[in-house]
């Protein structure tokens, strides 16, 4: 799902920076790494869903399409 991070960070209203990228990197070495990644004070954008919901019939259908020979 490459494009769930990109929507995440374009709701939270954040630019990718490289501190984002190696943050577990970083978090290993100091756990107080963590409050440098968010300023203080910011305003995230409006929530919108990430993922489209996914309706019955289109589950009956990737079921059958890619369930198996026990489907």
């Amino acid at each position: 799902m490459p494009s769930f991070s990109a929507k995440v960070y374009e709701q939270m209203a954040i630019k990718r920076e490289l501190k984002h990228e190696t943050a577990i990197q970083a978090l290993q070495k100091d756990s107080n790494a963590f409050f440098g990644l968010v300023a203080g004070g910011h305003v995230i954008g409006d929530p919108q869903p990430i993922f489209r919901e996914i309706k019955e019939a289109e589950a009956e259908q990737w079921k059958k399409a890619f369930g198996g020979r026990d489907q």
